[in-house]
């Protein structure tokens, strides 16, 4: 993921069901440099279900205009604009 940090390493397909059936949102970090969730892990999610938060992750007004870069990978990953919550 982002910062040079490894991946978290868990059961995508178990977490995102429990999600999806408990009416949990994921959260898309829209820093630029995160890029949380991976898109191939995005697209998991669409595929169980889930609900999804868009979130800047901002510190300062300035980054406030994240939100368009988040937005946009949710659109590629095929997120519905219905399960953004």
């Amino acid at each position: 993921a982002g910062r040079g940090r490894p991946e978290s390493r868990f059961d995508a397909d178990r977490v995102f069901a429990a999600c999806a059936g408990a009416g949990t949102a994921v959260e898309i970090n829209c820093r630029p440099e995160r890029r949380d969730p991976p898109s191939r892990l995005l697209r998991a999610a669409v595929a169980a279900g889930v609900l999804f938060a868009i979130d800047t992750d901002a510190h300062a007004p300035g980054q406030l205009d994240w939100q368009r870069s988040g937005c946009a990978r949710a659109e590629e990953c095929g997120v519905p604009a219905d399960r953004v919550v």
